[in-house]
């Protein structure tokens, strides 16, 4: 039979384990994606998200100051998107916005002329951010069902690319609303919880 000491220390425990646990998941916060987008808008979205400790540097390792927030795109954050402590530093790696992030930072953007990135196993969404500045990127059924992937670009992951990574990309010109005859980019694409063939 419990003794009466333990029936309120149980009680206690019981009032203020929810206490506790509210406090440690207070604890934490999500830190949004902000890879590619402007500086200020960036650092907008981390204060929303209840992020104030925020600080930036140059990507090119140049050293140069962001006087103008709006001037600068991210190319990086340190901590990565996720569960973060609100109080941590968030340091944004950034250049300015008609420089190229540097290849393999989140916001780094293909455009002709450069190398493919090597963008197998992404997510079609994720492929297609990257070369969102290339005219003439089509994806394929790797499966050859022909199955569309419009709207569903967050269901689909890339198999295999044409170029393959390393090779150039090529700029293709064409009005809009017309149809590329041959595209620069080629994504083979499979359901995420496919195997590629």
């Amino acid at each position: 039979m419990p003794s009466r000491l333990s029936k309120i220390c149980n009680h206690r425990l019981g009032l203020f384990l929810p206490l506790a646990i509210l406090a440690l998941t207070a604890c934490t916060s999500t830190l949004p994606d902000v890879a590619g987008r402007e500086l200020q808008a960036a650092q907008d979205e981390a204060q929303e998200a209840g992020f104030s400790n925020l600080g930036s540097e140059d990507a090119l390792g140049q050293g140069r100051a962001q006087v103008w927030d709006r001037n600068w795109v991210v190319c990086d954050q340190d901590p990565e998107p996720g569960e973060a402590d609100p109080e941590q530093l968030v340091t944004f790696t950034v250049v300015k916005t008609e420089e190229q992030c540097p290849a393999g930072t989140p916001g780094f953007k293909v455009r002709p002329g450069d190398e493919m990135p090597d963008l197998t196993g992404m997510t079609l969404f994720d492929a297609d951010e990257v070369l969102v500045l290339v005219n003439g990127v089509e994806d394929a059924d790797a499966t050859g069902q022909g199955r569309s992937t419009l709207l569903q670009a967050h269901d689909w992951k890339v198999c295999s690319q044409e170029p393959a990574p390393g090779e150039l990309v090529e700029e293709v010109i064409s009005q809009i609303g017309e149809e590329v005859e041959d595209p620069a980019v080629t994504l083979h694409v499979v359901k995420t919880e496919e195997k590629c063939p």
